[in-house]
């Protein structure tokens, strides 16, 4: 008995399952229409250049003009010269912290205030200074991913490559 029970219920299934993905136009009528439908509803509406429906007015241009200002608007102030305090502009520098797997850091780099202490002794005038993590490969002797950034003056530069910093983004 039970085992007609398991194969009745699967069949069921299928049966149902077979009569709900049939299909949806009845097979009596080619094209799905109904032979009471009105005729009119039938024919798509035959649309103007402007993709409209017949019957639709065209759409009136929209012409947008700027109004006159009056004689006696007065006259935007001229602006200001700007003077750029970096003629040479700016310049951002990396160093690594350490190096891995070796302790301490070098002398005058110990943290972001003594280095940017080491740098404005050695004339570099450093506008910003921050900690950066970056992505590093983990091998002994490699830079740590903590590096101090410094923004500094580009005129600067080279004074602060031989330092041992490197020119970043």
């Amino acid at each position: 008995m039970t085992k007609r029970r398991f194969f009745f219920i699967p069949m069921l299934l299928l049966v149902v399952l077979l009569g709900a993905c049939g299909p949806s136009v009845p097979p009596d009528t080619p094209d799905g229409a109904d032979e009471g439908q009105d005729p009119a509803l039938e024919e798509a509406p035959t649309s103007t250049p402007l993709g409209l429906p017949e019957g639709y007015p065209a759409p009136d241009p929209v012409v947008m003009e700027t109004p006159a200002l009056p004689a006696d608007y007065p006259a935007p102030p001229t602006p200001l010269p700007t003077v750029d305090p970096y003629p040479g502009g700016l310049a951002w520098v990396l160093r690594p912290v350490g190096i891995q797997c070796e302790e301490g850091t070098a002398p005058g780099y110990g943290d972001l205030r003594e280095t940017v202490a080491t740098m404005t002794a050695a004339g570099i005038e450093v506008v910003d200074a921050q900690m950066t993590d970056m992505m590093v490969t983990a091998v002994c002797g490699g830079p740590t991913s903590a590096h101090y950034r410094l923004h500094i003056n580009a005129d600067d530069l080279p004074t602060a490559v031989s330092l041992g910093w490197t020119a970043g983004q």
